[in-house]
């Protein structure tokens, strides 16, 4: 079966919001003193960004279907610290990979390998979505590795019934857009974020096709993630991760309820929550200035 060819004027949109998300991440990218690199896990080869610097990196995970570019708005407002983010598996600029290497466990001891062969012994872990599973899970069954966590708008054992949730019941995964045209990169934009960012529409519709462009791929990493085994899933006890952690979510989520949030909450022991108005599933692009706030105030607490 061959791909549709989109019609001449949405192939140039697309193609202008191509270089303008480049001038942009180069931008950004400048501006929070990042490099980008790779690290080699086994037979994986992540792609990352790293801002080299004295005293304890923060390790920032993304959520499904996404990349370290998630990132680059938030970064240059977290000014005193290390930084290391990273592509996961499947995602990005790193090596694709099937189901079987998509469960919370994959991925955490992926993000372990990174550690390993960085020499970083102790982390903070940020993960926004998934990426805040990923980070449980870690914490969990890596404790010596985390000294705290940032859990933005994050997935958890149990989630609260949101549009995303009531969508999966019908078969429907809102997560994974379908090859449309660029109303259907609009609707995408606007299910993810309450408050979009002030990029161009060309990127935001650039960066929507690209995630509909990979529609295989995903379908794959996100029945290997939900159909984990418990040995492999995300830690049903909460109760058991003791270090300090930050909840920030957006009051607007529609993938990710912020009833979530609060059970999480409730469970960890050492947690303190931020639920942010008029924000949707992804604070770190639709509020960059005042999650990062919040993710300072919690690492000089720690």
């Amino acid at each position: 079966m061959t791909t549709p060819v989109p019609p001449l004027g949405q192939r140039a949109e697309l193609a202008l919001g191509k270089l303008e998300l480049r001038a942009l991440q180069r931008g950004m990218m400048a501006a929070a003193g990042l490099r980008a690199g790779s690290q080699r896990v086994a037979d994986l080869e992540l792609a990352t960004y790293e801002r080299r610097r004295e005293g304890m990196p923060v390790v920032m995970i993304h959520g499904f279907g996404g990349d370290k570019e998630t990132w680059l708005l938030m970064a240059p407002f977290v000014r005193r610290r290390p930084l290391l983010v990273i592509d996961l598996p499947g995602h990005g600029a790193s090596t694709i990979v099937g189901r079987d290497r998509a469960t919370p466990q994959a991925m955490g001891e992926a993000i372990v390998g990174v550690l390993d062969a960085r020499g970083i012994r102790t982390a903070h872990l940020c993960g926004n979505s998934m990426g805040g599973g990923i980070a449980l899970w870690i914490a969990r069954n890596h404790p010596r590795r985390v000294a705290s966590l940032c859990l933005v708008a994050s997935v958890a054992p149990e989630l609260a019934e949101s549009e995303l949730t009531r969508a999966l019941a019908r078969g429907e995964n809102l997560l994974i857009p379908g090859p449309g045209d660029g109303d259907d990169a609009d609707r995408f934009v606007r299910l993810v974020t309450e408050k979009p960012p002030r990029v161009p529409r060309a990127v935001q519709r650039y960066v929507a096709a690209r995630r509909a462009a990979a529609r295989h791929v995903l379908e794959e990493l996100f029945r290997g993630w939900v159909e984990a085994t418990p040995a492999s899933g995300l830690p049903p006890d909460l109760e058991a991760i003791t270090q300090p952690t930050l909840i920030v979510h957006g009051a607007k989520d529609r993938i990710i309820h912020p009833d979530t949030a609060r059970k999480v909450h409730a469970r960890l022991p050492h947690s303190r929550l931020e639920i942010l108005d008029g924000i949707g599933h992804v604070p770190q692009l639709e509020a960059p200035a005042a999650v990062a706030r919040f993710v300072d105030a919690h690492l000089a607490s720690v």
